[in-house]
């Protein structure tokens, strides 16, 4: 009786152990996919209110009504990078 439970036991371990694996990469996907979702609905609303600044206080920012884009670009390449696992 002993043998047969431990057998058992040793059998559903790679199972347990495989979905446990394939479970935390289903939550990193998820947590990634929403990430996205929400960097995108930022850079939008960041996007709507530069362009809602008129050209005075788009110069006091330091950027010009044509670099708005390339500006929020460079932000969110900064942001990738800043995010990067070992980046201290």
């Amino acid at each position: 009786m002993t043998m047969l439970s431990s057998m058992q036991s040793s059998a559903t371990r790679p199972f347990a152990l495989r979905a446990a694996v394939r479970l935390a990469h289903l939550r990193r996907f998820i947590n990634r996919f929403f990430a996205g979702v929400i960097a995108r609905h930022e850079a939008h609303a960041v996007r709507a209110a530069l362009y809602q600044l008129n050209d005075r206080d788009l110069k006091d920012i330091g950027i010009c009504r044509g670099q708005i884009e390339s500006s929020l670009e460079d932000m969110a390449q900064t942001r990738a990078r800043l995010q990067q696992p070992g980046w201290q």
